[in-house]
């Protein structure tokens, strides 16, 4: 039997390590992976389901796919978040479609040939495959999935049901294997990478302290996301664990609000000045930090006076990169019946001028590396430039030059400075 499976995959990078891990699976089930639909026998699509704008944009590509399929035969899953959140929708839009939740690819072949969708029925515990290893500079690896919080705008909750984390000693083979193999860094990703291991009585920090003392070789860590809530817990030892040069000095620390109503609102589970006290500590000890932030703008019961806190933070805190989005109502959450639901226009202002204050702020940090000579790792390659990691702390950086490769180590002196990017030479 002709088998061959056309994958496409959407949404943070968690979800890019499943895709990667979709496809190993397939191949162990004797599955060609192919470039285009029209080649294939089976089709997947691998969801996001964050925002309602997400969705919508889900709901069009699954469409168009069913449509293909149905031209050429094909049989098209859908997994990911998205299954958990909207089957019916998808269902609607994609009536011949397989449904497989999150938790659940490992079980996509027997869905297909079975031909029955598996939504919240696959225990996370059984998950056991990690993506496989590459010879590429960069290796994805989901350590972790699921979150220990309940915020009320996010559909997250719903899409995992559960946090599940994989056992240390599959997460240290893999990075030593990794490693072996000249991978240069590697992405410890998760819906929340602080919460690993709470599941098995273990922490990050403890992990991290395995990872390092176990894992010799010229490698980069970069952790993922992670909640200020627990971070919070662990603060003296991931500040320690970042001190070794082999850990990126790079903090995603989502903050939504700087005003402590609307993260009570939220429920998100810190106060404004425990964050403030996380961020300045880390910068404190670790001076080249590279922080990144997440900020809702019109989140509902936001007012004027609690957007003016959070710019006024945004100014003074001088992220180096601030993820703006507008507050969308998300199905079977709490925050899509507050009270106090900001309208569209006056998000689309607050967002605005949030992204602006933001770019200024960064844009004044990134001239602080103006002059100064650092290592960077090559990530990509054209004819007259490529796109680069400062080895430090995995700041961007653009350096006009020719016949660079991907994987490669160079030296670059910083000759100009970008809001969310630095640019450089050959030093």
């Amino acid at each position: 039997m002709w088998k061959a499976a056309y994958i496409e995959t959407y949404g943070c990078w968690l979800s890019k390590g499943e895709g990667e891990i979709i496809k190993k699976t397939l191949e162990s089930r004797g599955y060609k992976i192919v470039q285009k639909p029209e080649q294939s026998s089976l089709i997947i699509i691998h969801t996001c389901a964050v925002r309602g704008d997400t969705e919508r944009k889900m709901l069009k590509i699954i469409s168009s796919m069913h449509e293909k399929a149905l031209n050429t035969g094909a049989d098209l899953v859908v997994s990911g978040c998205l299954v958990n959140v909207r089957p019916k929708s998808i269902l609607h839009v994609a009536p011949r479609a397989i449904l497989v939740e999150p938790d659940a690819l490992e079980k996509i072949d027997e869905a297909i040939e079975s031909g029955m969708s598996v939504i919240r029925k696959y225990p996370t515990g059984m998950r056991k495959t990690l993506p496989p290893i590459k010879r590429a500079h960069t290796y994805i690896l989901p350590i972790e999935t699921g979150c220990m919080g309940n915020c009320y705008f996010c559909v997250g909750k719903l899409a995992r049901i559960k946090l599940f984390s994989y056992p240390r000693r599959e997460i240290l083979e893999k990075i030593r294997e990794a490693v072996e193999k000249g991978v240069k860094q590697i992405f410890l990703v998760g819906q929340d990478v602080a919460a690993y291991g709470r599941d098995r009585g273990t922490n990050l920090v403890e992990l991290l302290d395995d990872i390092l003392s176990s894992v010799e070789g010229n490698y980069r860590i970069r952790l993922g996301m992670m909640e200020p809530t627990l971070i919070y817990e662990m603060l003296d030892g991931l500040i320690k664990a970042m001190k070794d040069e082999r850990i990126y000095n790079y903090l995603h620390l989502p903050a939504q609000s700087f005003d402590d109503k609307v993260l009570k609102l939220m429920n998100r589970q810190y106060t404004v000045n425990q964050y403030l006290e996380i961020v300045e500590e880390f910068r404190r000890k670790i001076p080249h930090l590279n922080v990144a932030t997440d900020i809702i703008v019109g989140y509902p019961g936001e007012d004027e006076k609690s957007f003016e806190k959070t710019l006024s933070y945004i100014k003074s805190l001088k992220f180096d990169k601030v993820h703006v989005a507008r507050y969308t109502q998300r199905p079977f959450t709490k925050a899509y019946i507050l009270n106090g639901q900001v309208p569209e226009p006056e998000k689309k202002r607050r967002s605005k001028i949030l992204s602006e204050a933001a770019a200024k702020a960064a844009h004044k940090r990134n001239m602080l590396y103006l002059g100064k000579i650092f290592n960077a790792l090559i990530e990509k390659a054209s004819d007259r430039e490529a796109n680069a990691r400062l080895l430090q702390n995995y700041k961007p950086v653009v350096i006009k030059e020719e016949k660079l490769k991907a994987g490669q180590i160079v030296k670059v002196k910083i000759e100009r400075a970008e809001p969310y990017y630095l640019i450089g030479r050959l030093f």
